[in-house]
């Protein structure tokens, strides 16, 4: 992921993703898949698609505001408070703490057209392991 500023990485990544992610929740004992898309615009990241889990099949979102600060790309929830940065290279780790629990993560910037992510979650009520590999459509 080069580029002189954030949102010159950002524009390599513009555009519709394939998205396949699988959850081990390991607090409950389950595993829970996730198959959609991702659309990326200069200004947001949203994903589409559905989660499973056992029997059910639940239609599922979420979004993010992308902004660049200095040689970063900033990930943003919806309220504009910081989720990650992510910088140059390839292989990079994240942190996020939201109020007891801390997601840790791994992105692997295989290509401009191959990404994956890995977050480690733990928590009072968490406990779980989610791996994604985002694919160019």
């Amino acid at each position: 992921m080069k580029g002189s500023a954030g949102i010159g990485r950002l524009n390599l990544f513009l555009g519709t993703w394939e998205v396949k992610r699988r959850i081990i929740d390991r607090f409950n004992r389950s595993l829970i898949t996730f198959e959609g898309q991702a659309f990326i615009t200069p200004v947001q990241f949203e994903e589409h698609g559905d989660t499973r889990s056992g029997h059910a099949t639940l239609r599922s979102s979420r979004t993010y505001r992308l902004d660049d600060a200095d040689d970063d790309l900033v990930v943003r929830f919806p309220n504009l408070s910081q989720f990650i940065r992510i910088g140059e290279g390839a292989s990079q780790r994240v942190t996020h703490h939201c109020g007891p629990d801390l997601y840790r993560g791994r992105l692997f910037f295989r290509s401009p057209d191959d990404w994956a992510e890995m977050w480690q979650v733990r928590g009072p009520r968490k406990n779980y392991l989610s791996l994604a590999r985002y694919r160019r459509i």
